[in-house]
């Protein structure tokens, strides 16, 4: 045998023993992971949010320093401080002792709620009538918080219609009971939609918009008409508190600047037209921010109400807010993945068809099983946590390890004797090496990025691939010996598609020979296209920076579409970009490299000392350096400069402590007593404070809160511009750092760095990798190859954005994992070309022997990813689309873009060496014996 001695040995072992290698495959893969995961069992997190940070990056340390060090210091200034010791994260408590008696309190309610109550109070009567008026002219506190439905009308001519108001004011009656169950939790009764607000401000000054009538919103029009254009004059003068003359006196009004503000679109022009409704109940997130617990299921049901409603009164309700898709992301999540039981059926059906072999179909399904679990035991010793994103490597597997069983299936003969099993092992193994580990190496190279569900994602996934390739040249191969040896009575399934197969053998390779400049120009232009969308329309998140579910979803449609339609959504989301100041402490340095909540204990930094009056003086100048910056102007000084302000007060008397710092009474043994009992005169808070160890009491640090007249975007270029303005500002500061206070600010702008950073820095090594396998395999022919590869990855990128992708932190898993993927048809080509022969017959004879495993792997790839299509949730919907488009992209280029290219790329060689044409060529002489 011409192979190499490993694989002979290999084929040797296999082949004389399977039912031993069967045995070994199941118990490594099967029994040893069980117990494994029994002993230590990975822990499915319900947050969303979980591994969206980074570790390792220039930003990433001090953020985490102060995500750990502002717990303790909500307690107190005196923190610990050690420098080898790990802990956990600390986390608040979810439940206070006063909450403990908001608990009872709602439970005693609730309790008195139910109990029969046959009449109420005339007082009780009062207040729910006065509530239950819509029209206000003071701003409803908090009124940015509440929940919201956003509704679609053809045009803005149905803002008049009688029909359509009154349908939208039924709203309220519609979802009256459900909005009851929140009555302990809010002191709101009214919905606020766009009838109220006509019946508000009408002439008649109606109370409810049951009352309203064709003329009253023919002359609420007017008012509108009127007051439309002194829209944005109207919003610039409230929200300065200002008073402009120039606008007439009937558009002043509160309600009048929220119909324009809050309820109207900018563009009233549109059409459909998308208007805003107010509920009287707060999100989720604005409950917890009050320190309100409100059930999940009260949501729930309200959203049902409004869904039935709308439907009934043949509305159309687009967005919703709720804040409650983080919450319901874990059982949508568990949902759709049972989505991929349908994707392994459907691919075993074609398994089955194209074995026609049940059995050959069931042990492809425990190879994917198994690939799965023992993936998950190695995956628990370096972390428990198992993020929701890992949950779409299943269709991954199930979409790649298709592929294999298609490939190792076909290549097995239909005699199998050593020398032929041997041969098509070492084909498959080798083909399947390169395919399989060209993909793990994109998910591997995530467990390096700076993101940290990148690298859980990488590992677990890259893991998966890895133990299925040694199942695919082990376990499969060994159940398919022991099919045929001792299962060979019973019967197969018969053949199909044998017509079908052989027409395109005969027709194919003509097609693609004879219209190959064709093929080359057509995906030419194809590839160029691809390419200009993909510059003008791929970017990263603009408006909603987290997507858990599919865009078609009310909440997510909210998030894309609401800063878009409605002024104050860029005001709310518009933040003020505090900024905290810490000297001597550390920066975070993670002990973990994929936990997320594993953090080292705090560390004083020894460069930072006030043990000096030239320290602290240093200290007061950094501070009012900083106070003074353009973007900052913070008129109050902080506690350095206030301590030297009151150090110069201080009546120094000879013999006695004297904490004037610039007296000649002062001796520097005072200082430290000096900085201490100026914190009794001086007071100091959470935001200007000194920081003291814990164990020893010495005074180690300081902490502020700067804040800043710049704001808060989800767009990455403006926030970057704030981030950098800062970060030049401030310099470099001795023994201190800077992050922003509000942490997840910072989180935003780091995770969108990373992922830029990474996509770039993936997407080389990985082709550098793929060009290095096609050059293994293909040699001469490996230019083309990884052309082919170019190719593909630009028509997918570009697909993809025409589909309305952005670079989130899915799409950039995603993005990286195509150089990988798109390598496998093309090299299963390559490697089945002949190595004698003409470049024509070389062409063809490859095309015959592959097509048929690569169509089937493709269509079942396809198969695998079609049923994701109809999930809810953002990421495996978005692997389903990928794996489609990938898919047909990656077959389309690799048959008809890097077989024809070969014909150029080939040498023709010498026809007498071609063994086909030999057989083509016709005798030209008769024998004369055929001639009796």
């Amino acid at each position: 045998s011409h192979h190499p001695w490993p694989i002979r040995a290999y084929s040797s072992i296999v082949y004389q023993y399977p039912l031993l290698v069967f045995i070994i495959s199941l118990l490594l893969t099967g029994i040893a992971p069980v117990f494994i995961l029994y002993l230590q069992p990975p822990r499915l997190t319900p947050n969303a949010e979980v591994g969206f940070d980074t570790k390792g990056t220039a930003y990433s340390g001090a953020r985490l320093a102060w995500q750990q060090l502002s717990i303790s210091l909500q307690s107190s200034n005196r923190l610990i401080l050690k420098n080898t010791e790990h802990i956990k994260l600390p986390t608040r408590s979810k439940r206070a002792a006063g909450e403990l008696d908001m608990s009872t309190l709602r439970h005693v309610s609730s309790a008195l709620f139910k109990m029969d109550r046959p009449k109420r109070g005339w007082a009780e009567d009062l207040l729910a009538a006065i509530t239950n008026i819509a029209c206000y002219e003071a701003p409803i506190p908090l009124m940015n918080h509440l929940s919201q439905v956003i509704l679609e009308i053809p045009s803005v001519q149905s803002l008049f219609e009688i029909t359509t108001v009154t349908a939208i004011c039924k709203l309220q009656d519609g979802i009256k009971p459900q909005l009851k169950a929140f009555d302990q939790f809010t002191p709101y009764r009214s919905v606020w939609s766009y009838p109220a607000f006509a019946s508000c401000l009408s002439p008649k000054e109606l109370t409810n918009c049951d009352q309203l009538t064709q003329n009253d919103l023919s002359t609420f029009r007017s008012l509108v008409s009127l007051c439309l254009p002194f829209r944005e004059t109207i919003m610039d003068c409230r929200l300065r508190n200002d008073r402009c003359n120039e606008i007439p006196k009937n558009c002043t009004s509160t309600m009048m600047f929220d119909l324009f503000y809050r309820i109207l679109p900018r563009d009233l022009t549109e059409k459909p037209l998308h208007i805003n409704t107010f509920l009287p109940v707060f999100t989720l997130t604005g409950y917890a921010t009050q320190n309100i617990h409100v059930p999940l299921q009260h949501y729930d049901h309200l959203e049902d109400a409004i869904v039935n409603y709308t439907k009934s009164s043949g509305l159309v309700m687009r967005g919703l807010a709720m804040d409650v898709k983080r919450d319901r992301l874990l059982p949508s999540a568990i949902d759709d993945s049972f989505m991929a039981l349908i994707s392994a059926l459907l691919v075993l059906i074609c398994v089955v068809i194209h074995s026609r072999s049940i059995g050959y179909a069931l042990a492809v399904a425990v190879q994917l099983a198994l690939s799965v679990m023992a993936a998950l035991a190695v995956y628990s010793f370096f972390t428990v946590e198992f993020p929701l994103l890992n949950l779409v490597t299943f269709v991954l597997l199930i979409a790649i390890a298709s592929d294999d069983a298609f490939l190792l299936h076909s290549a097995m003969p239909e005699k199998l004797t050593p020398e032929s099993f041997e041969e098509a092992l070492a084909h498959t193994s080798g083909t399947m090496f390169l395919t399989s580990f060209s993909t793990a190496v994109p998910f591997y190279l995530n467990c390096f990025s700076d993101v940290l569900v990148f690298r859980s994602f990488g590992l677990f996934a890259g893991t998966t691939m890895v133990i299925n390739y040694f199942l695919v040249i082990s376990f499969l191969p060994a159940f398919v010996l022991m099919q045929r040896r001792w299962c060979a009575c019973i019967p197969g399934l018969p053949r199909l598609g044998s017509c079908f197969t052989n027409s395109i053998d005969t027709v194919l390779p003509w097609v693609l020979l004879k219209g190959r400049l064709l093929w080359l120009a057509s995906l030419s232009m194809i590839v160029i296209a691809s390419i200009a969308l993909a510059v003008s329309n791929l970017h990263l998140p603009e408006y909603n920076p987290l997507q858990l579910f599919v865009s078609s979803n009310p909440h997510e449609w909210y998030d894309n579409h609401a800063e878009l339609l409605y002024p104050f959504v860029e005001e709310k989301v518009a933040i003020p970009l505090s900024t905290r100041l810490v000297f001597g402490v550390e920066r975070e340095n993670s002990s973990s490299h994929f936990d997320a909540d594993s953090f080292k204990v705090l560390t004083h930094d020894s460069s930072f000392s006030l043990s000096s009056v030239p320290a602290v003086r240093q200290l007061a100048s950094t501070l009012s350096r900083i106070r003074e910056l353009p973007f900052v102007r913070h008129p109050h000084p902080f506690w350095p400069e206030r301590f030297l302000e009151w150090s110069k007060s201080w009546p120094c008397i000879a013999g006695a402590v004297c904490c004037d710092v610039s007296s000649a009474e002062f001796a520097p043994d005072w200082l430290d007593f000096c900085l201490r009992n100026s914190t009794v005169y001086l007071p100091t808070h959470y935001n200007d404070t000194p920081l003291f160890d814990n164990n020893s009491f010495a005074l180690v640090g300081y902490t502020a809160m700067v804040p800043t007249q710049l704001r808060y975007s989800h767009r990455f270029a403006n926030l970057s511009g704030n981030i950098h303005k800062i970060e030049d500002g401030y310099g470099k500061l001795q023994g201190g750092w800077w992050t922003t206070e509000w942490y997840l600010m910072g989180t935003w702008f780091d995770l969108q760095r990373a992922v830029v950073s990474d996509i770039f820095t993936s997407t080389v090594v990985s082709m550098a990798v793929v060009a290095v396998f096609a050059l293994i395999q293909l040699r001469l022919q490996s230019f083309a190859a990884v052309l082919c590869f170019a190719c593909i990855i630009a028509v997918c990128v570009g697909v993809v954005a025409a589909l309305g992708w952005v670079i989130g932190l899915l799409e950039a898993i995603i993005l990286v994992l195509v150089v990988g993927l798109s390598f496998d048809y093309t090299l299963h080509y390559g490697a089945s070309l002949p190595s004698r022969g003409c470049s024509s017959h070389r062409i063809s004879t490859s095309l015959r022997k592959a097509v048929n495993p690569v169509s089937l792997a493709a269509f079942s790839s396809i198969l695998a990813g079609a049923p994701m299509l109809f999930c809810k949730t953002h990421a495996f919907f978005q692997v389903g689309v990928f794996i489609v488009v990938l898919t047909c992209v990656s077959w389309l280029f690799a048959t008809f873009f890097f077989l024809p290219l070969l014909s150029f790329t080939l040498p023709n060689g010498d026809k007498s060496d071609c063994p086909d044409c030999k057989q083509s060529i016709m005798p030209t002489s008769i024998p004369l014996n055929s001639k009796f």
